[in-house]
Formats: structure tokens, sequence, C-alpha cells
């Protein structure tokens, strides 16, 4: 995503509107053709001979900003290797001590016969017989890979780059999903979990509208969560049909952003699949194996019953084997809001087949927690985890429903 000084946009009257690059004007691409060759993983080039081209070609665009921004969204995709586990710092010392030892000691010839005796010195060195003395230095990171882009491709991250950026500074999100697809809407609210937002759904009658908060609303960890949410956008433009409504804080002033699926933005979120964390994979498995009687369903339904018709979108579904199905949802660090006004609800509704996995950090508040421990209703319904749930807790609070 784009940093905020690369980010172009005017502000019309308190409504911001960025400056989208038209992906098939040709010139534009021909920009993005020459920033592409540069990342070639082939010839593996250096991170620092790639910026001395790149900021070449960047400076011969008229506008500065806007060649850096489609670098920028070029660099964001480029994988460089690693330096080996190396004690590089104490070899070099040992080199510039030599080379000090034997200028006092002699006079040399030339810079040659000096190179020479150094390295006849050091023989056995083999970061300096290698010329990877300072492969640890992150100008010398090498070009290890960089995923098959066309010009219209890298245009296209671009323009959902800059919308990235600003939603780095929103307030409040709000997205219409119009007449999309369940497929895509299934698919979108699985991002949102991937993410770790927490949304409030509201269904209407030309669709879905779901309701985010953004980062400067959150009161703890504002730029990890911000980043989260700028993730996240891409998966909106993957539904057929949307609308995009925020609050953004621009140059001093609080602005509306306002974008929906005309406006020919792309998502380049393909397979689901490659994105789900490893610590997900791990509790589907470990609960396969060890939970008798109970199945993890393979798309979590949307849960009514929220308040004032509000739907719920919870991590997890469960059924057993009488065909009882019983959700999970989980609240993370930044989500002590929403959890306060979950757990209310669920104490003024105790049918509701909803438990709820409370990260830690989301519980600091020593009121919030005697809450937890004194009441009857939350009793077996919530369960605390550090970072992400347990099967054991889960199956805890799952047994105690009462079987059909």
């Amino acid at each position: 995503m784009l940093t905020k000084d690369l980010i172009l946009c005017r502000n019309d009257r308190g409504r911001l509107r960025p400056l989208f690059i038209p992906v098939d004007n040709e010139r534009f691409q021909d920009l993005a053709a020459e920033i592409l060759a540069v990342f070639d993983a082939e010839k593996g080039p250096s991170r620092e001979e790639i910026d001395e081209v790149a900021a070449e070609l960047t400076a011969q665009w008229p506008n500065l900003r806007q060649a850096r921004g489609v670098l920028k969204a070029a660099s964001d995709l480029a994988e460089f290797s690693q330096p080996a586990e190396l004690d590089y710092v104490g070899c070099r010392q040992e080199v510039l001590r030599t080379a000090a030892e034997l200028l006092r000691r002699q006079s040399f010839a030339g810079e040659e016969s000096y190179r020479s005796a150094v390295t006849a010195r050091l023989a056995g060195n083999a970061l300096l017989e290698s010329g990877e003395l300072y492969a640890d230095l992150p100008a010398n990171d090498r070009l290890r890979a960089f995923p098959p882009l066309t010009s219209r491709q890298l245009l296209e991250r671009y323009n959902c780059g800059l919308v990235q950026g600003l939603l780095l500074q929103a307030a409040s999100l709000t997205i219409d999903a119009g007449a999309s697809s369940p497929a895509r809407l299934r698919r979108l609210m699985r991002y949102l979990k991937f993410f770790r937002l927490l949304a409030r759904g509201e269904q209407r009658d030309d669709g879905l509208r779901l309701t985010v908060d953004g980062p400067a609303s959150i009161l703890d960890q504002t730029r990890r969560y911000g980043l989260q949410l700028a993730s996240f956008f891409p998966a909106v433009c993957g539904l057929e049909v949307w609308r995009l409504q925020a609050e953004v804080a621009w140059r001093g002033q609080t602005c509306r952003l306002e974008l929906d699926s005309d406006c020919g933005l792309v998502g380049h979120y393909r397979h689901f699949g490659a994105y789900v964390p490893e610590e997900v994979t791990m509790f589907e498995q470990h609960f396969r194996r060890t939970a008798a009687g109970w199945k993890i369903l393979a798309e979590p339904a949307f849960l009514g019953g929220g308040r004032g018709g509000e739907l719920i979108f919870p991590d997890f579904s469960f059924a057993d084997d009488s065909g009882l199905v019983v959700h999970l949802e989980l609240f993370h660090r930044w989500h002590q809001r929403q959890l306060s006004a979950r757990l209310e609800h669920l104490e003024r509704n105790p049918a509701l087949p909803l438990i709820i996995g409370i990260d830690r950090a989301a519980c600091r508040d020593q009121e919030l927690r005697e809450r937890l421990e004194q009441s009857e209703t939350l009793d077996g319904r919530t369960f605390l985890f550090r970072d992400y749930p347990t099967v054991d807790k889960t199956l805890k609070c799952l047994e105690r429903f009462p079987k059909r």
C-alpha cells in the first residue's frame, strides 16, 4: 500500500477524490513495464542496484510522486534473500585489524599488492574469499522472487494501494455489498475474520451493510489495526456490487471517502486458501482429530439475533451428532468496545447458540474480568485465550449446550 507521502488525491469540499491512474493508458503502461523490468528475479539484482535504476526511471516522469507510487507498489511484492547466520561483523573486524597491522609494518608498491598481502594473510576467511563480506547489509540483499505481473496489473495494484493508504487514517468504514452473490459475501467475511476485524452487519433491502471500526477509533495498537483494515480492502473489490464510505483524517481535516464498484478498482486476492493463517489450520486439524461428536462446518453461517436486527459473523460454526449448531466468535485485543456490547447482548439472550473467545489482551479491565466471573449466563459461554484459542477450551463450552 502507498505511504502518506505518495498518496495523490483532491479534497473537494470535504470529499476525498483519489487520483487513480488510467490502467489502459499507454504511457502509464510503459512506465509500469520499465519498472517491472527492473525486478528481474532471474538476474537477482541487489536492493542497491534496483534502487539506482528505479531512481533514474522515476526521475524522468513528469509526476515524481506518481512514478514513485508505482515503484512502491512493485517493491512491496519483491522477496529478497536474507544473509546467512554468520559473524559478518567479526569477519570485517578481523580484516580491518589485519589490514591496519600490515600497513604499519611495511610499505606496498600499490593498492593491488596491498590487497594481495591482506588476502594472503587471511586465507581461510570464507566471506572475504567469496566477496560476501558485506552481504548482511540491506543494500546487498538479492532479489529472490517476484510474481509474474502485467503492466496493467501493477497499475491496478497502485490504484488499490492508493485507497489502502487513505484507510490507514479512517475512523469508520461502511460497506454496502449490494446484490453480490452469497459465495462472494462468505468469502468477504472470511477475509474479515482473517484480518481479525470485527464488523456489525445489517440486512437491508438492497443487500448487506457492514460497518467496521477504523484505526482512528481504536485506542490500542492503532497502527497495527490500520494495516489490518487496509489489507482487507482488496477483498471488498472482489464483490460484484459494492459501495464504500469512510471518514478519513486528511491533512488536519475529517473528510469523506466514497467509492463503489463502478470506479474500476480491481482486488488482487484470488485464492483464499493461500491466506489461511497457520494457527487456524492447526486449530481445525486438532479439532477434527480430538472432538468426538462434533464437527466444524465448512462455512460459518451468518447468525441473526444481534442488537436491533444486527447480524453476527462467527469465526467458526460447529455441529454435533444431534444436529445442534453452535457458533464461536473471537474478540481480539482491539475489540474491547464491541466485546462489552456482545456480552451484554448474550446475557439478555441466553438462548443464542453462541460462545465467545476473548484474547487476554482485550480483557485487561478488572470490571470486565469480574463480570465474566460473576455472571451465571456467561459462565461456560466464554473463555480466555492468548493469541489463538485452544480446542480444549472450545470443547468445554460446546459441551455445556444441552443435546437435542
